[in-house]
């Protein structure tokens, strides 16, 4: 499991932590996939093979929020 799936995991298995927190936290961690796989197609840092199995498992755990994740990708930011 990567450190983001874990932290992931721990946001949404918290029940100190408020759902509108949770979202938050996870949108934070929406950004920083997005603007890192942005980064990756500018040529500006390495790929990681794990960059866009994490992208989905952020706006999966957004989902089961009733949240969207944002639609139009690295591009959009």
């Amino acid at each position: 499991m990567t450190h983001i799936k874990r932290k992931i995991v721990t946001i949404l298995t918290d029940e100190h932590i408020p759902e509108g927190e949770k979202i938050t936290m996870l949108r934070q961690l929406e950004a920083d996939s997005l603007s890192k796989e942005r980064s990756a197609t500018e040529g500006m840092t390495p790929v990681d093979g794990d960059d866009g199995e994490d992208l989905k498992t952020i706006e999966n755990a957004l989902r089961r929020l009733g949240q969207q994740p944002v639609e139009a990708g690295a591009a959009s930011l």
